[in-house]
């Protein structure tokens, strides 16, 4: 299974990869330990179908277009979308505390025409890799998966005195 299937799962707590790929899964506290593992060497960042208010119920907002049109006092609802930003604006986002979040972190600027649901799911991974994919954090809910070509970034978190212990709980299920 490739990361391009997993894209669209929800609930699941373990995200398969190719072996180009290591990965961890553990419990998560807060969206402040989220960007303690967040590597700030990289400063490219995709979400990928972020939403803003994940409750099925209809909201007030008002939305801009591409094209400038600006739309006032809109109700809204499953509102969903890509973002990209960087770490600044990552770290405002994982305050909202949002119980999916699906993080690529690149090394170059990801390209407009990089569309996740477009991609071969046989050859996602492959692709993202040869964009300038660094890392990926899936949160679902309580339990964040943590992918990276870098082994020795995986065995850092590994051997963190905060994670390490949950990580270690979380191999034995």
């Amino acid at each position: 299974m490739s990361l391009g299937y997993i894209c669209e799962r929800q609930f699941k707590t373990e995200y398969p990869t190719k072996n180009k790929m290591k990965q961890i899964v553990f419990d998560i506290n807060s969206h402040e330990e989220i960007w303690s593992l967040i590597d700030k060497k990289f400063d490219h960042i995709f979400i990928h179908k972020f939403m803003p208010n994940e409750a099925i119920a209809w909201w007030k907002t008002d939305v801009k277009m591409k094209n400038g049109e600006f739309y006032e006092n809109l109700n809204v609802r499953n509102m969903e979308f890509d973002i990209l930003t960087d770490l600044n604006g990552l770290e405002k986002i994982l305050v909202f505390n949002s119980y999916h979040l699906r993080i690529y972190q690149f090394d170059k600027v990801v390209p407009d025409k990089l569309s996740l649901e477009y991609l071969p799911p046989n050859k996602l991974e492959q692709i993202l890799l040869r964009n300038g994919l660094k890392h990926t954090y899936f949160c679902d809910f309580e339990f964040l998966t943590i992918s990276s070509s870098d082994e020795k970034f995986i065995e850092a978190i590994e051997n963190n005195t905060v994670f390490k212990e949950r990580i270690e709980e979380r191999r034995k299920m």
